[in-house]
């Protein structure tokens, strides 16, 4: 099968036309802003519509006109979210639930896949919020496995 790759601006508007058309849909994750936990071009994140959000949910949201972020929901109050990546240590983004385009359902790392709403990616999920004054630090011992084990 052949791979492409489109930029996120030209093709996640097509996927959330058929998000919102009741499909779901898979990609695979770029960048590094979900790590530890989702992995740049290792991971693929399985994209549903939903009517509810909650903290701790991931979403993908269009932040500003054509900029999409796949991120935690951090807090929710009235119609604003915020939203911070599990690998971002101070920066969060803000937009308003109408802003959210879609929410994770499911996760896929090697063939096997991890749902949401499974108890381990909550637990997991639960854990890292709550870890915030120590993600710098979790953070780069991540790191330096990661570039030791890619390297060998």
């Amino acid at each position: 099968m052949k791979r492409i790759q489109l930029p996120n601006a030209e093709i996640l508007p097509h996927l959330c036309r058929l998000i919102d058309e009741g499909h779901k849909v898979s990609l695979r994750i770029k960048g590094n802003s979900m790590r530890p936990f989702l992995e740049n071009e290792r991971d693929i994140v399985v994209l549903a519509g939903a009517s509810e959000y909650r903290t701790g949910d991931v979403v993908l949201a269009e932040i500003h006109k054509g900029c999409y972020v796949l991120h935690r929901i951090e807090s929710i109050e009235g119609d604003t979210i915020s939203l911070r990546g599990d690998g971002n240590i101070k920066s969060t983004e803000t937009c308003k639930i109408s802003d959210i385009r879609a929410i994770a359902a499911a996760f896929i790392r090697n063939g096997k896949t991890i749902t949401a709403e499974s108890r381990v990616w909550r637990f997991y999920s639960k854990c890292w919020t709550k870890l915030l004054f120590a993600r710098r630090i979790l953070l780069a011992i991540y790191r330096l496995w990661y570039n030791i084990a890619t390297i060998h």
